[in-house]
């Protein structure tokens, strides 16, 4: 298998590695170019419009469409002829637009995905420069390029672990216990289960939730100074925010509906333990 084939055969096998040119300049220029044949013909209406009207056999056509739409001789039927010319092209230029709309909606690759496939194209023991044309540069522009179905992380941590821990596991431990995944693509691609990266944040962040409202009312509980124990509850105030910004998919005001809860339940537990020690 060589060439374009082996290339699709990558994309088809690892839908993370599916990554085109969006053309958006290109795209966004012949948007322009169809604005401008538009706004030509719109003018030409106007004028048509105008020399219609003044006609007294023309002069209903703004008022009545079937008049306008049945007129007899040339000039009769010109300014009906571009009417349905606008109509071509408004509708070619509308579904041009809307086209658009959805291509730059459409997410780019992830540095990993793209780093990972630039090094498969270039490598000699993996793609070996399947593509020796023009387009074999298709993939050096970044901002550029697209993902068909790309490996979205739903919040930092999964990012985080995806594009930075996930590749170190892989250098030092699971290269060297794992076999390549398909022998035909080359000998450097290896597979892991998306679960694992869910599972690893899932324990991460469970464990963090734990931890956090313990870990504040042991430290308040250490602490005797009322001054400390508030620049406490204010740091780890602001250590749980954190954590929930970057740990979960939180919308704002949720995270800060959680915090005003986690920030109350510090300064009720300070409450008491002042009110108890002053009764002592």
């Amino acid at each position: 298998m060589e060439g374009y084939a082996k290339v699709a055969h990558l994309m088809s096998k690892y839908d993370e590695f599916a990554v085109l040119r969006r053309f958006k300049r290109l795209n966004i220029q012949n948007l322009l170019y169809s604005q401008a044949e538009i706004i030509h013909l719109e003018d030409s209406l106007s004028r048509l419009v105008k020399r219609d009207a003044a006609d007294t056999e023309r002069e209903f056509y703004t008022k009545d469409w079937w008049t306008l739409a049945h007129g007899e001789g040339q000039n009769g039927k010109e300014q009906w002829i571009m009417v349905r010319k606008l109509k071509k092209k408004l509708n070619r230029y509308n579904a041009r637009l809307l086209k658009q709309v959805e291509i730059c909606n459409l997410e780019r690759p992830s540095s990993v995905d793209l780093r990972t496939l630039r090094n498969w194209l270039e490598r000699p023991s993996m793609g070996a420069f399947p593509i020796r044309g023009l387009d074999l540069n298709a993939w050096d522009d970044e901002d550029d390029l697209l993902a068909i179905k790309p490996r979205l992380s739903p919040d930092p941590l999964s990012r985080w672990v995806n594009d930075v821990v996930f590749p170190l596991i892989h250098r030092f431990c699971g290269e060297k216990i794992k076999d390549p995944e398909a022998a035909e693509l080359g000998d450097g691609i290896y597979n892991y289960r998306e679960s694992l990266l869910a599972g690893l944040v899932k324990v991460v962040t469970t464990v963090v939730a734990s931890l956090l409202p313990l870990l504040s009312i042991v430290v308040l509980f250490m602490i005797e100074s009322d001054e400390m124990k508030l620049g406490v509850i204010v740091a780890f105030s602001a250590l749980f925010s954190l954590a929930l910004a970057s740990m979960t998919n939180a919308r704002r005001i949720e995270i800060f509906a959680a915090t005003s809860a986690f920030a109350a339940v510090n300064v009720v537990f300070l409450t008491n333990a002042t009110s108890t020690i002053s009764e002592t």
